[in-house]
């Protein structure tokens, strides 16, 4: 009886061993919880993170793709009408074509230039996001002081003519920059006539 009553005494002192230990485990249980939901509330707050520089990145790309589609459609638009289009940076050079160029000493606009002028208004008016630098060009015949001057007026004439189109002045730039940036040797004839030109950037 007195071995039944020891074994028993034992079993009860255990218990009671584990019990405790038990209740001092529940505060390490409790920090260690707290430690692993605060990893999990830096690993959410990262995971937000990463997500908004996702989605900046994503609407980048889609205003650039949006851009990229844009120039494909302008590029297409002007394959018929001799327009010579490159891609500067990320805007689009026009250069007329030397059949539009101006007549020696002239600023007057040919009827071949205003139908190519036509269809930049086109454009203009199909993609109001898009504004306009006109630079006006000529040979290096004359005083130059004349050129400059001749230049900017050639410039005028097709910045008036798209504004008479409905293109807004605010988005046309008219610059003359004189015989200073030929495209050809001023020597030939046709070089000249390659040089009386207008160049216009199409930028965003």
């Amino acid at each position: 009886m007195k071995k039944i009553l020891l074994g028993l005494s034992i079993i009860v002192a255990l218990s009671a061993c584990t019990s405790s230990e038990e209740k001092i485990d529940i505060p390490t249980q409790v920090q260690t919880l707290n430690e692993n939901v605060m990893k999990n509330s830096n690993t959410l707050t990262d995971i937000k993170s990463e997500n908004e520089e996702l989605k900046i990145q994503l609407k980048q790309s889609q205003k650039e793709a949006a851009i990229v589609i844009e120039q494909i459609k302008i590029i297409e638009a002007f394959e018929e009408t001799g327009v010579t289009v490159a891609k500067v940076n990320n805007n689009l050079l026009l250069t007329l074509p030397e059949e539009t160029a101006f007549k020696s000493s002239k600023s007057v606009l040919s009827e071949d230039m205003k139908e190519v002028l036509d269809q930049i208004s086109e454009t203009l008016m199909t993609y109001p996001n898009l504004d306009a630098v006109i630079k006006g060009h000529t040979d290096n015949i004359g005083p130059e002081e004349f050129n400059q001057k001749l230049s900017e007026e050639r410039a005028i004439a097709v910045s008036t003519y798209l504004m008479d189109k409905g293109i807004e002045s605010s988005r046309l730039e008219a610059l003359g920059l004189g015989s200073y940036e030929p495209i050809d040797d001023n020597d030939t004839i046709e070089g000249q006539m390659a040089n009386r030109r207008i160049d216009i950037t199409i930028s965003y």
